[in-house]
């Protein structure tokens, strides 16, 4: 039986709309309401909306850097938070998966998390930003996550890259080596140029040979790291867009077929996925990386063995 999956993708508008934390998280539970009435059978929600607020502005602002990281620290949920668990009635409700990206408290420590809730209301999988930017690690004190396992949700593998995550391509082609089928981007970025981003995405998608849905934001404003306008997309494993939202707020969905055979114009014989699997010289680059890694400055420490 081919596989099939329907991914929906919000496109979350910022301006003209309340900066205050808990409407921004109102407002991101809105779209997931919209979304789920078209019978998606995963709703993707952009990246940590709920620091695009007046209170998250406010712990940005603390000089002191002790100060500044507790501040955050505290500003973070845990999973059993008031957040995610709303994100679980949600998905339980609608019988629908959500993937919801908000800061999460582990501890002492701070992440970057996707979470996955499952259609019973359950956490099924979680995936840590393992490329935070400078200012996320050293000024706001969030942990990278050190996990690329693909995460597998009613038969399908998915693998999920936040924000910065993308200027990485090794991410993708270690989810494309797993065998995953759909890479998730949830994002607050938007550039360096909208053109660019957009190329790099289709790229990211046809490298991996991986469908790839994006969620964003649209509307410029202050508050915004960037008032450069994103989108939310659906690319399949050729770089093409099948689904747009261009910048008007919402959601877009496609049904995606998971066994199709990926065809490319360079590859019509042969499955595309199949032959890069096939030629990719992992051993190769891994021991010129294993190599690199211990000659260059590292902004993350690097994890034991």
């Amino acid at each position: 039986m081919t596989r099939r999956v329907k991914i929906a993708a919000v496109s979350y508008r910022l301006a003209g709309q309340s900066t205050a934390r808990q409407d921004r998280i109102d407002q991101a539970f809105a779209y997931v309401e919209a979304a789920a009435l078209d019978g998606p059978d995963l709703v993707l929600l952009p990246e940590l909306c709920e620091t695009l607020s007046q209170e998250f502005q406010q712990v940005r602002q603390i000089k002191d850097h002790a100060a500044r990281l507790q501040a955050v620290l505290e500003f973070a949920e845990t999973e059993d938070g008031p957040i995610l668990s709303r994100t679980a009635e949600a998905a339980a409700r609608h019988r629908v998966i959500v993937v919801n990206n908000t800061l999460v408290r582990d501890g002492d420590r701070c992440h970057n998390q996707a979470t996955f809730v499952g259609r019973d209301g359950e956490i099924v999988g979680r995936y840590r930003k393992v490329q935070p930017t400078e200012g996320e690690y050293e000024d706001m004190g969030i942990t990278p996550g050190d996990d690329l396992r693909p995460i597998e949700v009613e038969g399908v593998r998915y693998g999920v890259m936040i924000c910065n995550d993308q200027a990485f391509p090794e991410i993708c082609q270690i989810y494309m080596l797993q065998g995953v089928d759909v890479l998730l981007h949830p994002t607050q970025a938007a550039g360096p140029t909208e053109t660019i981003r957009s190329e790099l995405l289709r790229t990211r998608a046809h490298d991996s040979s991986c469908y790839l849905a994006v969620s964003g934001f649209c509307g410029a404003e202050k508050l915004a790291w960037s008032d450069r306008e994103s989108r939310a997309t659906i690319y399949d494993y050729n770089g093409y867009a099948v689904a747009d939202s261009g910048h008007r707020e919402g959601h877009v969905m496609a049904e995606l077929g998971l066994d199709e055979a990926r065809w490319t114009s360079w590859c019509r014989d042969k499955d595309h996925r199949q032959t890069i699997l096939r030629q990719a010289r992992a051993d190769l680059y891994g021991r010129y990386y294993l190599s690199l890694a211990e000659k260059k400055e590292n902004m993350v420490d690097p994890e034991p063995d």
